[in-house]
């Protein structure tokens, strides 16, 4: 997916970074082989200094970002001669902004940064991001097609108006009346709290507001209560509704409104076909199979040769 983005920019300055290792010969995890990343002359990555020692590719570094890894400090490099690169940028997202903005300041025209589902929290330091869904995630072509349109629909959670801009210094729990008045709950976070929370929420909130994550137990208990309140919940971001499977669904199933204060862009998403434990989707059934559950555009970047096309 990478290197097919970089392919289809090729008039434009392009850097990456990664949130992770990547392009090394096999996965790290998995232990199954990994495909090269590929820069041209002249591109830029934000790197760890070992990775830039290690790479095919012969790199030039041009700036220093102050971000120290394992792997060495995260610097900027320029190719001086193409080839495969290693990669591993920083891994909190404060480091990862700082990194794309330093890339912008040396003149970076595209900017990818290689993510992983595990720690999308990283796309918050990106304009978009391009949602991945595969045949790895299970045998079954159906439920594979179900758990995408619950994640789709979990990362395109709409963005709450001006009026709740205030929450994002709000660091309590708490809830707004109808005039949007905010009223902390003497509560830390909701995180094992889930059943005393829904005890102090009257019957005349509007909204809750739950700064840190929204979790599975959560999920649960506002579902299984739901007889008792009528609110909405507000989120800082659809990263911050960490549930998934039946209690994403049955949270969903419940129709009550739920806004985030920093929404995600998604650009579109690629479509893999094959498992790496060896089973495979009809490409066409499987895309077909997806645009009933999204209107973005559903792209193989093996097999589709409109790929550049698209924005």
């Amino acid at each position: 997916m990478l290197n097919a983005l970089l392919a289809a920019h090729p008039s434009s300055r392009v850097a990456v970074s990664s949130i992770g290792l990547d392009g090394e010969a096999l996965d790290t995890v998995s232990m199954l082989p990994k495909p090269s990343i590929l820069l041209a002359t002249g591109s830029l990555v934000a790197s760890a200094m070992d990775c830039v020692m290690a790479s095919e590719a012969r790199l030039e570094v041009i700036g220093h970002t102050g971000i120290q890894t394992g792997l060495g400090e995260i610097v900027l490099a320029r190719v001086i001669r193409p080839g495969a690169c290693l990669v591993a940028g920083p891994s909190t997202v404060q480091g990862m902004e700082q990194a794309v903005s330093a890339l912008k300041a040396q003149g970076a025209e595209k900017i990818f940064v290689d993510g992983a589902f595990a720690r999308a929290s990283h796309s918050l330091a990106t304009d978009a991001l391009v949602f991945v869904v595969g045949a790895h995630d299970g045998v079954r072509m159906a439920q594979v097609v179900e758990n995408a349109r619950l994640l789709l629909q979990r990362f395109s959670l709409a963005q709450a108006g001006a009026a709740f801009e205030f929450l994002a210094d709000e660091a309590s729990v708490g809830w707004l009346d109808g005039q949007m008045g905010f009223h902390a709950l003497p509560l830390p976070s909701a995180l094992g709290q889930e059943e005393r929370l829904l005890d102090s929420l009257p019957e005349q909130a509007n909204w809750l507001w739950l700064p840190g994550a929204l979790s599975p137990a959560f999920a649960r208990a506002f579902v299984k209560r739901r007889a008792e309140h009528r609110c909405g919940l507000v989120l800082k971001s659809p990263l911050s509704l960490v549930t998934e499977g039946q209690e994403l669904r049955n949270l969903f199933l419940l129709e009550r409104p739920l806004l985030v204060l920093q929404g995600l862009r998604l650009a579109f998403v690629a479509v893999n076909p094959y498992s790496p434990a060896g089973h495979r989707f009809d490409s066409a059934a499987f895309k077909a199979a997806l645009s009933e559950v999204t209107d973005l555009a559903l792209i193989n970047v093996l097999e589709d040769t409109d790929f550049e096309s698209h924005p």
